[in-house]
C-alpha cells in the first residue's frame, strides 16, 4: 500500500472511505425507508460502543461488567422510541442498577481466597459502569428520541427521521471534511495537547461544508429557514468538536489510540460515535424548543 493511501496514524484512507460509505448507506436506508429500522441500528451501535469502552476501562484494572452494559445498550433504544423520555431515563436507571448488582455479585461469588476489596475500589467500579451507560447508550438514545418526534417546539407536525438525517449527516460531513482538509492542508494545530492532528485549516473546511449542509437540510427537509440552519450549524460545530476532543481525552487517559479495530479504517465504534453523541442532545433540544426565527 502506498504512503498516500495511509494517514499518519496508520489508517487506510481507502478503507476508511469504503466502510464509511457502507455505514452511511445503511443508515440512510434504515431512516428513509422504514424509520423504525434505525432503532436496532442505533441499539447495536450503542451496545457495541459500550462494550468497547467497558473493555478499555477494564484494561486499567477497573471492573465494568460487559453483560449489563451490552443488553442495556440494546434495550434503551426501543424503550426510548416507544415510551419517550420517561422510558429512556427509566431504562438507563435499570441498566445502571443491574451493573451495580452484577458488580456486587461478582465480588461476593467470585472473590478468591485472601482477596479483599475496599469501599473506594467498589465505588470506583460502580462509577465507571455508570459513566459508560450515561456516556454511550443514554446519550445515543437522544437520537432515537428525536426520531420519535411528531411535532416540534412550535407545535408543527414534523418527520423525526428528517431531523435524524440532518443531525447525523451534518456531523459526518463536519468530521470528514475536517479530517480530509486537515490531512491535506493542515499546518496549524487546533488542540495540540489533546488531539495533535486536528488543525485550524481542517476546522475552516468543516465550517464551510458543515454550514452549507446544515442550511440546505434546514431549508429543504426541516422547512425552518436558512437562519435556523446557521444556528444549527454553529451548535453542531461546537458539539462535534467537543465530542471528538472529549473522546480523545478518554483515550489519552486510558493510554490507547483507538477504542478497538472493529471498523477498518475507522478504529472502533466509539471513535465514530464520539461527535454524534453530544450533537444528538443539542439537535433534540433545538427541535423541541419554541424557536421561531424570521428567515
Amino acid at each position: 500500500m502506498s504512503e498516500a493511501q495511509v494517514d499518519s496514524g496508520g489508517r487506510s484512507l481507502s478503507k476508511s472511505v469504503i466502510y464509511g460509505l457502507l455505514m452511511g448507506g445503511g443508515f440512510l436506508l434504515s431512516v428513509l425507508w422504514i424509520k423504525e429500522l434505525f432503532i436496532p441500528v442505533a441499539g447495536v451501535a450503542a451496545a457495541a460502543g459500550a462494550w468497547e469502552l467497558a473493555t478499555a476501562i477494564r484494561t486499567k484494572g477497573w471492573y465494568v461488567p460487559h453483560i449489563p452494559v451490552l443488553f442495556g445498550g440494546l434495550a434503551i433504544m426501543p424503550v426510548t422510541y416507544w415510551f419517550g423520555s420517561k422510558g429512556q431515563w427509566l431504562a438507563a436507571l435499570v441498566t445502571i442498577t443491574a451493573s451495580i448488582i452484577w458488580r456486587l455479585g461478582h465480588i461476593f461469588f467470585e472473590k478468591r481466597a485472601g482477596e479483599t476489596f475496599t469501599a473506594k475500589q467498589v465505588f470506583r467500579d460502580i462509577s465507571a459502569a455508570a459513566f459508560v451507560i450515561i456516556y454511550l447508550p443514554l446519550t445515543c438514545s437522544f437520537i432515537v428520541l428525536l426520531l420519535s418526534l411528531q411535532t416540534d417546539g412550535l407545535g408543527t407536525a414534523i418527520n423525526g427521521g428528517y431531523w435524524v438525517v440532518t443531525s447525523i449527516t451534518t456531523v459526518a460531513l463536519i468530521d470528514t471534511t475536517g479530517y480530509l482538509v486537515g490531512r491535506k492542508w493542515g499546518r496549524t494545530p487546533f488542540a495540540p495537547r489533546v488531539s495533535p492532528k486536528k488543525t485550524w485549516e481542517g476546522f475552516a473546511g468543516a465550517v464551510i461544508v458543515g454550514g452549507s449542509a446544515s442550511v440546505l437540510f434546514s431549508v429543504e427537509l426541516l422547512h425552518r429557514g436558512w437562519l435556523f440552519g446557521l444556528l444549527l450549524a454553529s451548535c453542531l460545530m461546537f458539539t462535534s468538536i467537543m465530542g471528538d476532543l472529549s473522546e480523545s481525552l478518554i483515550k489519552r487517559d486510558l493510554g490507547i489510540k483507538d477504542m478497538s479495530s472493529w471498523l477498518p479504517g475507522h478504529g472502533g465504534v466509539v471513535d465514530r460515535l464520539d461527535s454524534h453523541l453530544p450533537s444528538a442532545i443539542i439537535v433534540y433540544l433545538l427541535a423541541t424548543l419554541p424557536i421561531d426565527l424570521p428567515f
